[in-house]
């Protein structure tokens, strides 16, 4: 935390902090302990130092929409792209084919009607992986794309048709299926149950799909914000390595526990017998614990004194500035005076529960439920962790118009 604690260098700005070391680090320990095809999911963080920290170590990178493939192509002009989402415009299609997408994850018969449009009578080539909805997912992951009714993947009755289409249209290569079915999951166990029914599926249809075909079972695999549980990668690896090939898209496990998201408390007060820490910040710029309303784990960095914290503090300066105040100007005694009344002002709680609320004009601008906090003061800065993954990219930014966070790397 001392490193982080650096970068706090102004309380009238809010700050996220990336650590492209621990980032590195972590990403070649991953890629270190499977021979599976690991690709990063740029929608959890698009910043093009994350992707760039990330290039060298990934099979390529998981896209959903034109502007993260040209985030991607910002940084590598021939990384490869697996292009996904439930709706593909035509000219969104046509930005993938143009800008060297290698695959695409296909959604229903109207998406590969529009791919063989825009195929027809050219040079290009594009493979397409089916995405399937499998209907006997188990998982307690906290968000379902499969295993229960959603609006993801192929209607089970369009497959056949599905395989028909693409082996009509000579420029496209059906190379497999597409699994992605959970997020944030937990439990090392259920994954390992849906990669294997996602492998039998296949196996179902190996005569339709080449020798060499793929099987992107997605990302999902989570991190325990509350802290009671980790995601065992190293027991996962060891658990599938005798999987064939699998293709996964991480995002979350990748990039959240090297983010930060940092704001100062600029006031407390008490409301109806609620106390409330106002934040130089907000759910604009952080929405991540207000989306799930959880506690998001968080670390207070008490601000830099020279005197005493808290109502103890307020009496101390009066008197130690006392002598001081006679050798000042009018001016320089006018504007200490301000700062001796200001710091009347600043207040600390002990032992409290707390609603860290932000700038906005709504009163739904709180970082999830009531916090406990052993010590809080105006002036400390709450250091969200595990901030590395939507949060920056899902926060509504430009609401009110106020001046975006400043992003740091260490």
């Amino acid at each position: 935390m001392d490193r982080i604690k650096a970068e706090l260098e102004d309380c009238n700005q809010d700050y996220y902090i990336y650590d492209l070391t621990a980032l590195e680090r972590r990403i070649k320990w991953l890629t270190s302990v499977t021979e599976h095809r690991l690709f990063y999911a740029v929608k959890a963080n698009s910043d093009e130092r994350i992707i760039a920290t990330l290039a060298p170590y990934v099979a390529g990178f998981e896209v959903a929409s034109p502007g993260e493939i040209q985030k991607v192509r910002s940084v590598s002009k021939d990384a490869t792209i697996i292009y996904g989402g439930p709706v593909k415009t035509k000219r969104n299609l046509s930005y993938a084919l143009d800008n060297g997408v290698q695959s695409i994850q296909v959604e229903s018969l109207f998406e590969l009607d529009s791919l063989a449009e825009l195929l027809d009578n050219t040079e290009r080539h594009i493979e397409v992986m089916l995405r399937i909805n499998l209907s006997d997912i188990k998982s307690t992951a906290k968000l379902k794309m499969a295993g229960v009714p959603t609006q993801f993947g192929l209607p089970e009755e369009d497959l056949d048709e599905a395989f028909q289409l693409c082996d009509s249209i000579g420029q496209l290569t059906l190379v497999g299926f597409h699994f992605h079915s959970m997020s944030n999951n937990l439990d090392v166990s259920a994954h390992v149950s849906f990669i294997e029914k996602a492998i039998q599926f296949t196996h179902n249809f190996e005569s339709r799909l080449p020798g060499d075909y793929a099987i992107n079972v997605g990302g999902g695999i989570g991190i325990d914000y509350a802290g009671e549980s980790v995601f065992d990668f190293d027991d996962f690896a060891n658990e599938i390595k005798a999987f064939p090939r699998l293709t996964f898209e991480l995002g979350r496990f990748i990039t959240a526990p090297v983010g930060y998201y940092a704001a100062a408390v600029y006031d407390i007060k008490t409301m109806h017998n609620q106390t409330f820490a106002l934040l130089n910040g907000g759910t604009n710029h952080f929405r991540f614990p207000k989306a799930w309303y959880h506690n998001h784990p968080l670390e207070i960095v008490e601000r830099e004194m020279t005197t005493p914290s808290a109502s103890s503090r307020s009496k101390q300066a009066g008197a130690s500035h006392q002598v001081e105040v006679e050798k000042m100007s009018s001016d320089q005694t006018e504007q200490l005076s301000e700062r001796v009344k200001y710091s009347t002002r600043q207040k600390e709680i002990r032992n409290q529960e707390v609603t860290l609320a932000g700038k906005l004009c709504t009163p739904n601008d709180v970082f999830g439920p009531p916090y406990v906090v052993d010590s809080l003061a105006t002036g400390d800065w709450i250091v969200f962790k595990y901030a590395g993954s939507y949060s920056y990219d899902i926060s509504h930014l430009q609401f009110l118009s106020h001046d975006l966070p400043i992003v740091k790397y260490i």
